[in-house]
């Protein structure tokens, strides 16, 4: 078994038989990544190929400062973004209703912990993706309002309201199931 340091040095020589270990290695963890920020397994498995041409390609921009997943992450959820953005047009645009934050929310408790993830993760996915995103990158990848509405191009008021209704709706989905 080659180290992690070998492994990387070999992509970065665009060596296949690396690049495929590399996959093999990563592959679950950033298809997880592309679930969280995609309608469907059909859009993940694009954003997942999509995605590692982009970190083989990118490779030797790679310094070493972080880990190698945390770097990749990176590249997928910038990836995601960027294709949300260009297909803006694309998916159907969702109205917030403010009835439905008059709906009680499930406390944070046992009742949370007691819901698979494959449910969670479906009723992530029925959000619309401007809650969705920012759950996610909120939630998951514990980035700040402002670096959140920095990489959309919103305020941080925007990011705080789009948590607040995301969650909420999240909630109302996971209640109802």
């Amino acid at each position: 078994m080659i180290s992690e340091e070998e492994l990387i040095q070999r992509c970065k020589n665009n060596d296949q038989s690396a690049q495929k270990m590399l996959f093999e290695k990563y592959a679950n963890r950033m298809m997880a990544v592309c679930m969280r920020y995609c309608k469907n397994r059909e859009d993940a498995k694009d954003l997942l190929h999509d995605g590692f041409y982009k970190v083989f390609v990118n490779i030797k921009k790679f310094k070493g400062d972080s880990a190698i997943a945390t770097w990749m992450t990176r590249v997928f959820i910038n990836l995601a973004l960027n294709s949300q953005r260009i297909g803006r047009n694309k998916y159907d645009h969702y109205e917030f209703d403010p009835a439905m934050e008059k709906e009680s929310v499930v406390a944070v408790s046992e009742e949370i912990d007691t819901i698979a993830p494959e449910v969670v993760l479906a009723a992530l996915q029925q959000l619309p993706d401007k809650y969705k995103i920012v759950l996610n990158m909120y939630a998951v990848e514990r980035m700040s309002h402002k670096e959140i509405a920095k990489k959309l191009g919103i305020t941080e008021g925007s990011s705080k309201s789009r948590l607040s209704r995301g969650r909420v709706m999240l909630n109302t989905l996971l209640k109802h199931n």
